[in-house]
């Protein structure tokens, strides 16, 4: 039984127990249609957290905030609302999460996915695949 969430996603699990993990990330490339779009945003800060489904269900609920300020209109520092999303798949250093189910206006989640990056046991980067947009944000430490 594994015991941390990144316990729960090296072993493939989508019925975590309990718990999350956050990734900071200091700096963001942007890609659309697989072009780099945006060079580095060096101390853009941004966290990326997973945690067991936050509807109790199978999966987990991927949130990722703005650490730089607030959002002058819905004044707070969410970047993407929490996405529904399961392992699709798992190697030794690379775990695929991609959205599942819809959202409270019947926005399916499948058009979002994170690529976690594992390096020496820890998270190295994140990306964001944001499937119908064809937009990819590598956030890295």
């Amino acid at each position: 039984m594994a015991n941390t969430i990144l316990d729960s996603l090296l072993d493939g699990n989508n019925y975590p127990s309990h718990g999350y993990l956050e990734f900071n990330s200091s700096d963001h490339i942007r890609y659309q249609n697989g072009k780099n779009t945006s060079g580095h945003n060096y101390n853009c800060h941004r966290k990326i957290k997973i945690e067991n489904s936050i509807t109790g269900n199978e999966g987990y609920s991927v949130t990722i905030y703005n650490l730089d300020g607030i959002h002058p209109i819905w004044r707070n520092n969410i970047q993407m609302s929490p996405k529904r999303m399961r392992i699709i798949k798992t190697t030794t250093n690379i775990i695929e999460l991609r959205g599942f189910g819809f959202d409270s206006m019947g926005a399916p989640f499948s058009n979002y996915g994170i690529t976690i990056f594992i390096e020496n046991d820890d998270i190295s980067k994140i990306q964001l695949n944001i499937f119908d947009r064809h937009i990819n944000i590598l956030y890295m430490k």
